[in-house]
């Protein structure tokens, strides 16, 4: 990173540092230990086995803060490297369930992302299924009937409404343009539209998957190279609540499993981000049993066929992990306040929050989100005055970050329910 990336080095350590969560732009400069993951991922399935438009899903988990979401970020990276569109979809109980797959089409609809030119301080591209389709017509609406590349769909409705939105960007119709998108974005639309352009479903319960495969099958034929989807169950419980509605989940999450082993998601990877598998698999039952079987095998180098992807085990010791991470959040704090350490303090200090950090291994919370959190507050010490700081005072930081994610997490429970 250099000088002239401040804004970006800023952004990354006041999100950091204030509750230990990724930015959406810039993690490249503080990636440790999972390149071995990334690579085979690049090179097995987004170069090559996505391209001969099969399909794959994978389960990633690991400890509350561990690093999903900045794994799902540095893949949708990758995947924008290779020409694929991508959409994050953070699950949630209230907005976003997974056992209500029209709620969570209406999420991926509006996060779809063309691939960026670049990755920096923010997108240099809108986001959503309307810009998807204004991306796309900008760059095809030079060649001769590019609206009829957009067939062979499974939802006639859906084909109908795609290529009437498309038709609308032609004749400078904004507002025909815009209805359309709304059915397109999973709500509503008056009866006369869709009489118009024979849009005969509705996006719901019973439609979802269909749409779903639909909207792959629509990225594939207009020249993307395919669809990256990538869930997180952000918080540390799961976005479900009741028994009824995690087996009707699990269920979608088995469907889901299974239509990756067919034709109609050609192009389409899926990864699923859960804080602790037990919570998705645990209990008795056909659908409980039949995930199980789906979800075994784990994804290693030597096996990269395998399902879960396990965080926590990267092949990297937690003393070289923090390490290297504290060595690159260094780096970047510098960047973005101008500011050089005194070497000596900064490795000393770092080294007494690495070995507080680690004794917290035990805990829920990751020690990777407690360290990330309390060495930029080391480093903020540092630059406000150069003196070491020792085993106590990091302790100090540590337990203060402990009880601070705990409050925000309590917060968020009540609001939840509420």
């Amino acid at each position: 990173m250099n000088k002239k990336d401040q804004k970006l080095a800023k952004a990354i350590i006041h999100k950091l540092g204030s509750f230990g969560t990724p930015p959406e732009f810039g993690i490249e400069h503080f990636t440790v230990g999972l390149e071995p993951y990334l690579e085979v991922i690049e090179n097995e399935y987004l170069k090559d086995m996505l391209k001969y438009n099969l399909s794959s899903f994978k389960l990633i988990t690991g400890n509350y803060g561990g690093g999903k979401t900045h794994f799902l970020y540095s893949i949708r990276n990758l995947a924008w490297g290779q020409n694929y569109v991508t959409s994050y979809v953070s699950l949630s109980p209230t907005e976003c369930p997974f056992d209500r797959l029209e709620l969570v089409y209406k999420k991926i609809a509006a996060n779809i992302i063309p691939p960026q030119t670049q990755v920096g301080f923010e997108p240099t591209q809108g986001t959503g299924i309307e810009f998807l389709l204004k991306h796309w017509y900008n760059q095809a609406r030079e060649q001769r009937d590019f609206v009829s590349r957009i067939k062979n769909l499974e939802s006639s409705s859906y084909t109908n409404a795609l290529k009437a939105a498309v038709l609308s960007l032609i004749s400078e119709d904004e507002d025909e343009f815009n209805g359309l998108v709304q059915w397109l974005k999973g709500e509503d639309i008056p009866r006369e539209l869709r009489l118009r352009h024979r849009i005969s479903e509705r996006i719901d319960r019973s439609t979802a998957f269909r749409m779903l495969r639909s909207l792959v099958q629509f990225i594939d034929c207009i020249g993307y190279t395919g669809l990256i989807f990538l869930f997180d169950e952000a918080e540390r419980g799961m976005s479900i609540s009741s028994t009824r509605d995690k087996r009707r989940a699990l269920d979608n999450l088995r469907q889901l499993v299974d239509e990756c082993g067919n034709s109609r998601l050609p192009g389409a990877m899926f990864f699923y981000a859960v804080p602790d598998e037990n919570l998705l698999l645990e209990g008795s039952g056909g659908v409980y049993e039949a995930l199980k079987q789906r979800l075994r095998s784990s994804f290693t180098r030597i096996n990269p066929m395998g399902v879960k992807i396990n965080l926590e085990e990267i092949g990297v010791a937690p003393e070289e992990f923090l390490t290297r991470l504290g060595t690159k959040l260094a780096e970047i704090f510098q960047v973005a306040y101008r500011f050089d350490f005194d070497k000596e303090v900064l490795t000393d200090s770092m080294n007494n929050m690495i070995h507080a950090a680690v004794e917290l291994q035990s805990l829920d919370i990751s020690y990777r989100r407690i360290f990330v959190i309390g060495i930029i507050e080391v480093f903020q010490h540092l630059r406000d005055k150069n003196e070491l700081l020792g085993r106590v005072e990091t302790q100090q930081i540590l337990r203060s970050t402990i009880k601070m994610l705990g409050d925000k997490e309590k917060e968020e429970v009540e609001r939840e329910e509420f």
